[in-house]
């Protein structure tokens, strides 16, 4: 019979488990994610992971001087961070040089949508990644994404997008332009 020790510490593992599954669901809603995950690689083989995956040769288009927004669920609390680079291959978070947005935190329904303008000079066409984080304030856990975007004159305003900015119990189902 297992003594009342061992029983504490296995209940206290099983909560730290739970407690960590539960807290790990980042994800973004808009811009579409278009980084896939890393390659499979063989152990006996140098392994290279690029930082936000493998590049999307046709990035999605996002509005670059005009009101759009962004739109994540996740853990409520947690500090979300949106950042912007030209270089198609950044190596590590501090190849981003420019801030859309910082540490904003989700909200208690668990989503966030924001509006925002891209407080920076960008060109038409122009090709760059996006890259977004959350940050758990008590631990320091970071979950990132990033998406390839390429700039444009249109308008992506969270109200043309329902889908992307639902709220509280209402479901969130990504859906592309097409078929909303």
């Amino acid at each position: 019979m297992p003594s009342f020790l061992a029983a504490v510490t296995f209940l206290l593992a099983l909560n730290i488990s739970i407690t960590s599954a539960a807290h790990a669901g980042f994800h973004v809603q808009y811009p579409w994610m278009s980084r896939g995950p890393n390659p499979r690689t063989r152990p006996e083989i140098d392994r290279f992971n690029p930082f936000c995956g493998e590049i999307v040769h046709n990035p999605q288009g996002y509005s670059r001087h005009s009101r759009g927004f962004l739109s994540f669920s996740g853990h409520p609390g947690d500090l979300v961070t949106a950042l912007y680079t030209r270089h198609r291959v950044p190596r590590n978070r501090d190849d981003f040089p420019y801030i859309i947005l910082q540490d904003v935190p989700i909200q208690p329904s668990g989503q966030l949508c924001v509006n925002v303008t891209i407080p920076f000079e960008t060109k038409v066409d122009e090709m760059g990644v996006m890259y977004f984080e959350a940050r758990d304030p008590r631990t320091g856990n970071v979950q990132h994404y990033c998406s390839d975007v390429r700039m444009a004159d249109i308008n992506a305003l969270p109200e043309d997008h329902p889908a992307m900015c639902a709220a509280n119990n209402e479901t969130l189902i990504p859906m592309p332009d097409e078929y909303l």
